[in-house]
């Protein structure tokens, strides 16, 4: 082969050469460009840093322990994965980015949102279970986590929370004190975990969350999946589709062929009695008694059931009339709350049945009127809780209480916090009273049985009555 040709075909293999390599150099440089440094976004801030050294070591905990008790509460555990990372991941994003408008936020939160409806579904399919206190008191207490969402002062929204939660978590204590420590281990673990929660807002989100502190900082779920860019706003939903002129026309002729068999059948005239059934003799009540008892008796079941149907209905109630709270005939209402602004105010509950109803604030006297299995947590009282013709009644404070009275009612369990220790309880007419009372220097409650047996004897011209011993 002729060299100079030789020579010529290696020039332009060279420059192929060098042509390739600049274009797979330029493919690289366009990748790193669009791919985010991974070191740069996935790297917690600091807030992160300090949410994870605050509740990390509980949650595992609290998973861990809801997994070994297994079943709903096994359920719960998982439930507890989903929505405390997406809360994590709301935190992490607020630093990145400054304040959206709202029609983002919503946006941004609604992996939150949809974690915590999740655990509130779960609670409605699970009435029968034997584990609803637990998931009464985990989705009372997950209720927290929307302190994201409020402005200025998110602690209290915590601890009121926290407070609501405690109701189940004192039930779940005394109801398994004489059995395997597991659940009880858990109602401690899911306080201690909210109570971690409250101190990391209280001491790093005194004021509200905190946006824009690293910004361009990701969480590592958004890049996965693609995260909103900030300060985008989200586009518009499709134009509705096009009004179709068919609907009115097929509605039209479908009436078509009904009204012409309607017509038909009016014109037949005399020959329509040819289709009507022949009346048998046994058919016919005068000469067939058996029909005779069989209407008897259907006449006086429809008069059985409708002397059994109430008289009366009421409509539930919760309203303020001016100078008291009162709450009427709530019926399984698991969520009845009434916030009391001045300690001049007082709550009347009045035949209610299978509720919980939860005052917020200092109120002067509460009142449970005619109640059935209804259960009343309240901050603190001035005066007294009074319960009167009531049965199964479960009454529990946070603060002071100086007395209660209970009159003509059976079931009374009272839960006394430390502030209520010097409260007075009278009690007429009444039977299967307990009280429960944080007693040691721990969170747990004694429970002590108030005496309905009484030895009456004469000592000293006078009439001396003591507890008998059996109580």
């Amino acid at each position: 082969m002729d060299p100079t040709l030789v020579s010529r075909l290696e020039c332009v293999a060279d420059r192929m050469e060098s042509i390739l390599l600049k274009h797979d150099m330029g493919n690289t440089d366009v990748l790193s460009a669009k791919t985010p440094a991974s070191s740069e976004n996935s790297s917690a801030p600091k807030v992160i840093e300090l949410l994870d050294d605050s509740i990390g070591e509980k949650l595992m905990q609290f998973q861990a322990l809801s997994e070994r008790i297994d079943g709903d509460v096994g359920i719960l555990g998982k439930l507890s994965k989903t929505v405390f990372d997406a809360h994590r991941n709301f935190i992490w994003t607020a630093c990145g980015r400054k304040q959206p408008e709202t029609i983002v936020l919503v946006e941004l939160i609604s992996d939150l949102s949809k974690a915590v409806n999740a655990v509130t579904e779960f609670k409605e399919t699970r009435r029968d279970s034997k584990y609803f206190d637990n998931i009464c008191a985990f989705e009372a207490g997950v209720s927290a986590l929307g302190w994201v969402a409020i402005p200025k002062t998110p602690a209290p929204f915590i601890k009121e929370a926290i407070d609501s939660s405690l109701f189940y978590t004192n039930r779940i204590l005394m109801s398994h004190k004489d059995e395997d420590a597991t659940n009880r281990d858990w109602a401690k673990l899911l306080k201690n975990l909210l109570n971690k929660l409250h101190s990391y807002v209280l001491k790093n989100h005194t004021t509200g969350l905190i946006w824009n502190s690293e910004p361009g900082k990701t969480p590592v779920s958004a890049l996965n999946k693609g995260s909103i860019p900030p300060n985008s706003v989200p586009l518009p939903p499709p134009p509705p589709p096009p009004f179709s002129t068919n609907l009115c026309s097929s509605t039209n002729n479908s009436k078509g062929p009904n009204v012409a068999a309607l017509l038909d059948s009016l014109n037949t005239g005399l020959d329509a009695t040819n289709r009507l059934r022949k009346v048998t003799p046994e058919m016919q009540t005068h000469k067939n008694p058996a029909l005779r008892r069989e209407t008897a008796v259907i006449d006086k079941q429809k008069k059985q059931l409708t002397e059994a149907e109430p008289s009366n209905k009421h409509e539930p109630r919760i309203f303020w009339d001016g100078k008291i709270w009162k709450i009427d005939f709530q019926v399984g209402n698991k969520n009845a709350v009434v916030s009391v602004k001045e300690k001049k105010e007082s709550v009347y509950v009045y035949k209610c049945i299978d509720s919980v109803i939860k005052v917020d604030g200092k109120a002067n006297t509460i009142t449970l009127d005619g109640c059935k299995r209804t259960s009343v947590v309240f901050d603190g009282l001035v005066s007294q809780c009074e319960i009167i013709n009531s049965q199964s009644i479960q009454v529990q404070t946070l603060g002071e209480l100086p007395t209660i009275s209970i009159q003509k009612s059976d079931g009374c369990h009272i839960f006394l916090s430390r502030e209520a220790l010097t409260a007075q309880v009278v009690a007429s007419k009444s039977s299967e009273m307990t009280v429960s009372a944080q007693l040691g220097e721990d969170d747990e409650y004694t429970e002590l049985a108030i005496p309905e047996q009484f030895t009456t004897s004469i000592l000293d011209k006078k009439l001396n009555t003591v507890p008998s011993d059996i109580v």
